[in-house]
């Protein structure tokens, strides 16, 4: 029997902060009966620049079904996100709050409990609401779930190998089918649904099916997208829901796709990465309203917007402003700024934060090196108008200023560190995840324009090491780190990259290195343990795991790491204690889960051991090794059948595996199927020659008696 307490990487970050609870806010508004409230479906199509779809008037390719929305519906021209990045977009649209506000400014941060946020209003007020996302980035563990009944984000996470990024993203047309799945059983009282498509996001990876139709590349991946949302709109049709539901569609970011020097996006907040296209399709018989606005407006402004339509009241919490008083009048009384901003830069590249405002047709970037724009006769940003309207620069620039003391004491007051298994997850998606706890520049005003070359190639590096390219990775990071030593997200890259191939003493190295420009590091202390652990260096991981936790108390990926150490010295007891503490945290740890469950199997706990492993395999479905450690239970339970439908779902999912197929023959020849228990140990044994247990097993097979 395998019970190989492998070290399992998975994540659920605590909370960053606390806001203010909706139930503070529910008991002074009045809820709309169900039966009268419309249905909401909430379309978000990640990465999708405005200027790519042809009713905003592009040209290269063909939009048809989502520009199919703007009839019965209004397209909204001028709309921007607060931040150039999946989750924190997201947060500012559901929450309608500031980034610098609700202090998510970075993918891997965490939505705090109690939120308020589009979800939580429209259920408190008898919304049935679900979700179904398309990006790791979305993912539950991330504190956007608050307020949905279903939640749907199923990411195969549990790989023996390293993470690839189709491990991380769903295709679209498995989004559009959970969510009208979920739709069949949810559409007769009033519902919300929120579906996330990923597709247009990097990496561009359609199956070849797809790939022989569109192409490849961004406007290959739009013509997919459009034809899901086509799919999409029409199951609503066909089950009358399309001309009843308050339809929304809307992204979170664009892509620079190369304008301005950017690939990709969130390092910059030119309008190639801000501007979102907004269209919303009315119920059939709603008042008339407008086919475009123009007017200027952001991603803030949806949830008011929608609770407005409903008829509930904003809670005070939403920052945003209402859209339907632009669609009753043609243009709000009051002109909107709109605020964006990128602390990307500064988080991984030492560079200064950027922060924008908008009014009206003049667009003011706060840099080292200022810059003003006219969007309306320069859409591209391509003329810096700061030294010419330098008044008028200097006047947003105090609007700026202004902004930010009037959500200031709302601020959390520190971030929390990311796991490692995060980390290279949203690597494997080009992102530069987990921001250094020390990211100050040595003059901290480097301006990101000014090293936007040496960012792309350290974009390229991640990109290189997610897709198995390890040493052509390095070597990019070895020269960057020539021109930029003190860029700490270079070297822990680095660290992980020697990680990847084994290398744990280089890996190490890197690691202490970072340690000694900063000393209180987690992430760098926790990946020294890691590659100490692999290491047999058990002692001098326990320390560095024990400063992980004296730093970082809420660190369960260091706890995790102590249990495991504590079974390898087959101190049990100590390892159980580590676990149960870890569920006291992190309910939803699965490796905790994991482990507590091969304990139960070890010391014949059936009941809790199988408890801990349903619900470890709940977390991750797709995982053999649990799969194969549960039909170990069994199989030392007795219950042969349960412990072969295991091992047979174990082998389904990683057909190689020497245990799974010793595991199993040994089920067969408990019941009298020698012949294919004899198969089995000889699978065992054509994947490893050297497995002994097979092997003795076999001749055992082959010495009894008829």
């Amino acid at each position: 029997m395998d019970l190989s307490f492998k070290m399992k990487q998975w994540a659920c970050i605590s909370a960053v902060a606390i806001l203010s609870p909706l139930l503070a806010w529910a008991g002074h508004t009045s809820p709309v009966t169900p039966q009268k409230a419309p249905p909401i479906i909430l379309i978000s199509i990640d990465t999708l620049r405005a200027d790519h779809l042809s009713c905003y008037g592009y040209r290269r390719v063909e939009t048809p079904h989502l520009c199919a929305l703007t009839k019965g519906g209004t397209l909204f021209s001028a709309v921007s996100s607060q931040v150039p990045l999946t989750f924190p977009s997201h947060v500012s649209l559901f929450t309608s709050t500031y980034p610098f506000a609700n202090g998510i400014e970075d993918n891997g941060e965490v939505l705090p409990p109690h939120a308020v946020t589009l979800a939580t209003v429209l259920k408190a007020h008898g919304y049935r609401t679900g979700a179904v996302v398309g990006g790791f980035a979305m993912d539950r563990r991330f504190g956007l779930n608050q307020g949905f009944d279903e939640y749907d984000s199923t990411f195969d996470l549990h790989r023996e190998k390293e993470p690839d990024s189709g491990d991380v993203k769903r295709l679209g047309a498995d989004v559009v089918a959970a969510a009208s799945q979920w739709l069949d059983p949810n559409s007769n009282p009033s519902f919300f649904l929120f579906l996330h498509l990923y597709d247009l996001h990097t990496p561009y990876n359609l199956p070849a099916t797809y790939s022989a139709r569109f192409g490849t590349g961004y406007d290959a991946e739009l013509r997919y997208v459009d034809e899901q949302v086509g799919v999409f709109c029409d199951y609503l049709r066909q089950h009358n829901l399309l001309d009843r539901s308050l339809v929304i569609l809307t992204s979170d970011h664009g892509e620079s796709l190369g304008d301005h020097g950017e690939t990709t996006h969130g390092y910059f907040i030119y309008q190639s990465t801000l501007w979102v296209p907004l269209i919303v399709h009315w119920p059939a018989g709603s008042a008339s309203f407008p086919a475009k606005i123009a007017e200027p407006a952001s991603l803030m402004d949806l949830a008011p917007t929608i609770l407005h339509f409903a008829g509930i009241s904003p809670p005070p919490e939403f920052k945003g402003r209402s859209l339907m008083e632009s669609l009753r009048s043609g243009a709000s009384k009051t002109a909107r700024d709109v605020y964006s901003e990128s602390l990307y830069a500064h988080n991984h590249f030492g560079c200064s934060p950027l922060r924008s405002l908008r009014s009206g047709r003049y667009k003011y970037i706060q840099a080292p090196k200022p810059e003003l724009y006219d969007l309306a006769t320069d859409p591209g940003e391509t003329r810096n108008l700061y030294a010419q309207k330098r008044s008028l620069a200097l006047a947003w620039q105090e609007k700026l200023a202004s902004l930010h003391p009037e959500l200031r004491n709302e601020h959390p007051a520190g971030k929390k560190a990311l796991d490692p298994h995060t980390v290279a997850l949203l690597n494997s998606l080009g992102y530069v995840a987990g921001a250094s706890e020390h990211s100050e520049s040595p003059d901290g005003e480097a301006d990101p324009k000014d090293r936007i070359g040496e960012f792309e190639n350290f974009g390229r590096a991640i990109v290189l090491a997610s897709t198995g390219h390890i040493d052509e990775s390095s070597a990019l990071l070895e020269r960057l780190l020539t021109v930029l030593p003190e860029i700490i997200d270079l070297r822990m890259s680095l660290g992980l990259n020697d990680q990847r191939l084994r290398r744990n003493s280089e890996a190490a190295r890197e690691f202490q290195q970072v340690l000694k420009t900063d000393p209180q590091n987690v992430r760098a202390h926790f990946n020294l343990a890691l590659s100490l652990f692999e290491m047999r260096k058990l002692d001098e991981a326990t320390r560095e795991l024990q400063t992980v936790l004296t730093n970082a108390p809420y660190y369960t990926r260091a706890e995790d790491l102590l249990g495991t150490i504590a079974l390898q010295q087959d101190d049990y007891g100590r390892a159980r204690e580590r676990f149960e503490h870890v569920l006291t945290i992190d309910p939803h740890d699965y490796i905790a889960h994991y482990n507590l469950g091969a304990l139960g199997a070890l010391q014949g706990q059936w009941d809790t051991g199988e408890q801990h492993l349903r619900a470890a395999l709940s977390l991750g479905p797709l995982d053999p090794q649990a799969h194969n450690t549960l039909g170990s239970l069994y199989l030392r339970k007795g219950d042969l059948d349960k412990a072969e439908v295991e091992f047979r779902e174990a082998l389904r999912l990683q057909p190689k595996s020497v245990s799974t197929h010793y595991n199993l023959g040994l089920v067969l020849r408990k019941q009298n199927r020698e012949a294919d228990a004899a198969d089995e140990f000889r699978q065992a044994l054509a994947i490893d020659p050297q497995f002994r247990p097979a092997r003795d097993a076999l001749s055992g097979l082959a010495t009894t008696p008829n």
